[in-house]
């Protein structure tokens, strides 16, 4: 029986016929819970769409990590559907499913839906081909100083190219706060003494949905504020911007020239000599 990784997009307003031609069709339903911050919420609209017909269960990190074998028995005698937010395969990796599937003989269909990270960027006003590597921002319960987003970072600063950082998800679903994310990212700066004017740079919080939304301001002042956004919400930090981005984030986002003027006078420096001193850290 048919296997099949079903892209949701943002809300059900951007759940795609194709999408709901596989949920109608199945006969069990899972549903991602720890990759998408408003689970809850998905669920119940998933349920008006549907009815009260089918089985739906709310798929943890536990069940799609380690329970998959229970997800892949399923599938051998019914048509099973793994919802997902946005895109299957770009905000969340379910790669050790679809091998897995295919080790078992389990016929599979990838549904695509609208990916926040694709829509985040789109919105942002800065130019999509100009982002480079996304980072997540791991919260404080994983207990660990990850290094490596700094090195991620600055890699892209050194090559002119946009970041995307992502807030860490726990296990309930509830996002990384805004202000602890950031504060996450400057800290770890600071701990090893690298760029002092960090914090002047632009982040434009983003949120993806019925209503998008954009705030931004300078990191600093972003990490000491509570930003009332509504979740799943994203950070983008630009690197040099053509004109054109400027404009946009003046008219478009609301940016005040302050932040423009001090975010570009924070860029003059050059990043990529502290890749070199980043290696060790990683």
């Amino acid at each position: 029986m048919p296997l099949f990784f079903v892209g949701l997009g943002f809300d059900e307003e951007y759940i795609t016929s194709r999408a709901m031609d596989a949920i109608n069709n199945s006969d069990l339903l899972f549903v991602d819970t720890y990759t998408m911050p408003n689970a809850t919420s998905m669920i119940e609209k998933i349920r008006r769409l549907i009815g009260n017909n089918k089985k739906v269960v709310e798929a943890n990190r536990e069940l799609l990590e380690k329970g998959s074998k229970i997800i892949i028995e399923e599938a051998r005698s019914k048509t099973v559907s793994i919802l997902i937010p946005g895109d299957p395969f770009i905000a969340t990796t379910h790669e050790s499913l679809i091998i897995e599937a295919a080790i078992n003989g389990i016929q599979y269909e990838i549904i695509n839906g609208v990916s926040g990270i694709c829509a985040a960027k789109s919105i942002s006003g800065l130019q999509y081909y100009k982002f480079g590597k996304t980072i997540t921002i791991p919260g404080g319960w994983r207990k660990i100083k990850a290094f490596s987003i700094l090195h991620g970072f600055y890699g892209n600063l050194c090559l002119g190219l946009h970041t995307l950082f992502l807030f860490d998800v726990d296990d309930k679903g509830r996002s990384l706060s805004i202000k602890d994310g950031v504060r996450y990212v400057l800290g770890l700066n600071e701990e090893i003494g690298l760029y002092e004017s960090l914090g002047g740079l632009l982040g434009l919080i983003i949120h993806v949905g019925k209503r998008n939304a954009i705030y931004g301001d300078n990191i600093l002042a972003i990490s000491q504020k509570n930003i009332e956004i509504e979740q799943p919400y994203s950070l983008a930090i630009p690197s040099r911007m053509h004109a054109i981005e400027e404009e946009y984030l003046r008219y478009n986002a609301g940016i005040e020239d302050r932040v423009i003027k001090q975010h570009k006078a924070s860029l003059n420096n050059d990043f990529c000599k502290y890749l070199s001193l980043l290696r060790e850290y990683l």
